[in-house]
């Protein structure tokens, strides 16, 4: 089944569009056919939260833990506590609630604009986006094998362009290392604010962390067998960016075992920059008795 949304630049929009209650901000509930709430939508509304109470400092960190998994059918509560408003720096914490029960909890950081020397890592050598298949038409050629579960998330236009390097089949391969780049940007432009860019970025990122932690296995996240959830993520902003332009997102994983995968990824601006680096710990769960190659 195809699902279309006809404005998904209004429906992203209004994923920040909260009815202030001082300090505590409710989402409405924007119910879909999915099972659960998209994790990256939950990040980058407790962030989008943390923002409403922090003025003229640009967030610099978010860490957040998935408590338990969200219903899209009911409305999110996201109570920010102001922990300290330092002279450089402020720090919030959040919780998001769903009928009193935490979904997610978050600290965040944010800082008064600054200078000093900087480095960072160079940028990967990839082929340029232009040169790449939209990770749309790839999900859309094997639309009729994917599971039920995963038809509502990945047949619907979340409104970026994702395309993925070397691509693998999503529901079985060879085994390969740990690493994969994908270039991202938002389908259309927005305005200067970096918070909007930060939050739009939030909610992009959950997307291909884990997967990179299957590829070890030669294990597709299409795998109808594999029972998989984000359990933290984390984001550190090192300097402004837009979504709105081609961003890589380099993804490793450096370790998975116990039924749990780490990723990471640095996120590069088309011209080289290192903007913000990523990390998630998630789920990846098979049944009993699987081997890689099963």
């Amino acid at each position: 089944m195809t699902v279309i949304i006809t404005d998904r630049r209004q429906a992203l929009s209004d994923l920040f569009d909260f009815e202030d209650l001082g300090d505590r901000f409710r989402a409405p509930p924007r119910p879909t056919a999915l099972a659960r709430l998209f994790g990256g939508q939950v990040v980058a509304q407790a962030l989008a939260a943390c923002q409403r109470t922090v003025e003229g400092r640009n967030a610099n960190s978010c860490h957040a833990y998935f408590v338990r998994a969200g219903d899209p059918a009911m409305p999110i509560d996201f109570t920010v506590e102001r922990d300290t408003d330092g002279r450089s720096f402020s720090a919030r914490r959040v919780v998001a609630r769903q009928a009193e029960r935490p979904i997610l909890t978050m600290s965040a950081s944010f800082q008064v604009p600054e200078g000093g020397p900087s480095h960072h890592f160079p940028m990967p050598v990839v082929p340029p986006p232009d040169q790449i298949v939209p990770e749309s038409e790839l999900v859309f050629a094997v639309a009729d094998r994917l599971p039920p579960r995963h038809r509502p998330f990945w047949l619907n236009d979340m409104g970026f362009d994702f395309r993925v390097v070397d691509a693998t089949d999503p529901f079985a391969h060879a085994p390969v290392a740990g690493r994969r780049y994908v270039w991202l940007k938002l389908r259309h432009r927005i305005g200067d604010d970096p918070a909007e860019h930060q939050r739009l970025f939030a909610y992009a990122s959950d997307l291909y962390m884990m997967h990179t932690g299957l590829l070890p296995f030669g294990l597709g996240w299409a795998d109808a067998r594999l029972q998989d959830a984000s359990l933290d993520h984390a984001i550190w902003f090192h300097d402004p960016f837009r979504i709105d332009d081609w961003l890589l997102y380099a993804l490793d994983s450096p370790a998975a075992g116990h039924a749990r995968s780490l990723g990471r990824g640095l996120v590069f601006t088309e011209a080289g920059r290192l903007v913000a680096t990523a990390a998630q710990e998630g789920l990846i769960r098979m049944p009993p008795g699987w081997q890689p190659g099963d």
